[in-house]
């Protein structure tokens, strides 16, 4: 098939992530994948996508969607999958309406996207609120996770001293790293030995720095700043334990990376951390916005290795069984075979 894949919102971080997973998969299978994207173009683009760009300026800018119809129409496509409801708008003005849209849906933020003729959830949270909302009945609903790759060496021991915590994403209430930054200040009032590096950027960055610094962990945490694919391998290589703080995630890709890279994990109980995997066997967790429960958490972990990397191990199999790379391209190609179908 040809098909369309488009971001037109910011591409860079978990959603652009997803657009070139997208992209890489598509082309596993064998089809011709076009990119949509909005100018400056990222640095990094997936291997063997043609790119087509569009200035939109929002859900309503007509022109965009004319200057962009003739080169869709000439690529006479099979199919679009759109990753933001400006892409939904866009592609559905634009593209002949024989051409079904399917919108890929990264947070419970969805109702834009109904526009679309299908909805790809990224997990089984977001896909169960969408099937009972009234405004999408009859939609079809297909669940597909994030993959993420499994390196070669999943074997992760602990072997930092004193132990390294760290936390990774955008810096943004939702992420709850402020929470970290408080809970690590209190091991740090008990006595615990660790390090910390908490890696991205974003509106928080100097108020994070500034609350490590009153809690005098400049000297214990480190701030490395945004990481691309290949500095997130590092990073997590690096670490003893991840802490996923955030107070709401419908299916984020930062606990599946530190599974695949064999970390033990301590998460929210975000309810897409609980869906992606049990508590106790698989990973720790922790009450949403309580900074002490996250500092017993990591504390807990510290203190009995044997069970840190039990939970580490158990997560990387199940990363490994149901949202590494081969498991997601069988799902995909099993939605792609039947797009419209109901769920």
């Amino acid at each position: 098939m040809r098909v369309i894949n488009s971001v037109l919102g910011d591409a860079r971080g978990g959603r652009w992530q997803v657009v070139c997973d997208y992209s890489r998969l598509l082309g596993a299978l064998g089809h011709r994948v076009t990119l949509v994207l909005r100018p400056p173009l990222p640095a990094a683009l997936p291997d063997g996508a043609g790119i087509l760009t569009s200035r939109s300026h929002g859900h309503y800018d007509w022109p965009a969607a004319w200057r962009l119809a003739r080169p869709l129409r000439q690529a006479r496509l099979d199919l679009a999958i759109a990753h933001c409801s400006r892409s939904v708008a866009l592609l559905r003005r634009a593209l002949p309406a024989t051409v079904p849209v399917i919108a890929v849906t990264h947070s419970l933020r969805y109702r834009r996207l109904l526009k679309a003729d299908a909805i790809l959830a990224l997990g089984p949270v977001l896909g169960q609120a969408i099937r009972r909302d009234p405004a999408a009945a009859g939609k079809p609903v297909h669940v597909l996770p994030n993959f993420v790759p499994m390196p070669a060496r999943g074997s992760h021991p602990g072997r930092n001293d004193p132990p390294v915590i760290g936390a990774l994403g955008r810096f943004d209430p939702v992420k709850g790293l402020d929470l970290f930054i408080d809970a690590l200040g209190q091991l740090k009032a008990s006595g615990v030995r660790f390090r910390a590096r908490l890696a991205g950027d974003g509106p928080q960055a100097a108020g994070l720095k500034a609350r490590a610094r009153a809690l005098g962990l400049e000297n214990r945490i480190d701030f490395p700043g945004w990481l691309d694919a290949a500095g997130v391998g590092a990073f997590l290589s690096g670490l003893d334990l991840l802490c996923v703080p955030a107070r709401s995630d419908a299916f984020g890709l930062t606990p599946l990376q530190g599974a695949a890279a064999g970390v033990p994990l301590v998460l929210s109980r975000a309810a897409g951390h609980r869906a992606m995997f049990t508590e106790a066997g698989e990973a720790t967790f922790f009450d949403i916005d309580d900074a002490g429960a996250l500092a017993e958490a990591l504390a807990a972990l510290l203190h009995d290795p044997v069970r840190a990397r039990a939970q580490a191990e158990a997560a990387r199999a199940r990363t490994a069984r149901e949202y590494s790379e081969p498991a997601v391209r069988r799902a995909l190609q099993r939605v792609l075979a039947a797009p419209l179908d109901p769920s």
